[in-house]
């Protein structure tokens, strides 16, 4: 049920048939206001904004054209190596960023065109 912007939870666990409404986040610009439900959101596109700092990650992707190692994602969020491994494959799994081997480094690039960015408009 939209309400003020995003979604609300109704919830009959009160006694007599009291509804306790739950607020959840606000909605975020890039999601269509012809959106009522959740239900009507792509569910791989929110993998990819549900973590904040995997947002981050997409963002810093998006402003390095030529792409970034895992060693200076992890020196930027100031989170540890294997957090970054771990959100770099989530967004993989959506098609949301490609990666080539450089050396001995691999080097991460946000790929503008997945669904996620092109059709669902998820900014970056």
């Amino acid at each position: 049920m939209p309400v003020n912007g995003f979604f609300m939870k109704k919830s009959a666990s009160k006694p007599r048939g009291v509804l306790k409404v739950q607020k959840t986040y606000a909605r975020p610009s890039w999601v269509p206001k012809t959106f009522t439900t959740e239900a009507e959101l792509c569910p791989d596109c929110f993998k990819v904004v549900g973590d904040q700092t995997r947002y981050k990650l997409v963002r810093m992707l998006g402003g390095a054209r030529s792409g970034m190692a895992v060693n200076d994602l992890t020196k930027r969020l100031h989170v540890t190596q294997p957090t970054v491994t771990h959100h770099l494959q989530v967004l993989r799994s959506v098609g949301a960023v490609d990666s080539a081997e450089e050396g001995r480094r691999r080097i991460y690039k946000l790929n503008r065109g997945a669904h996620c960015f092109a059709e669902c408009k998820i900014p970056y």
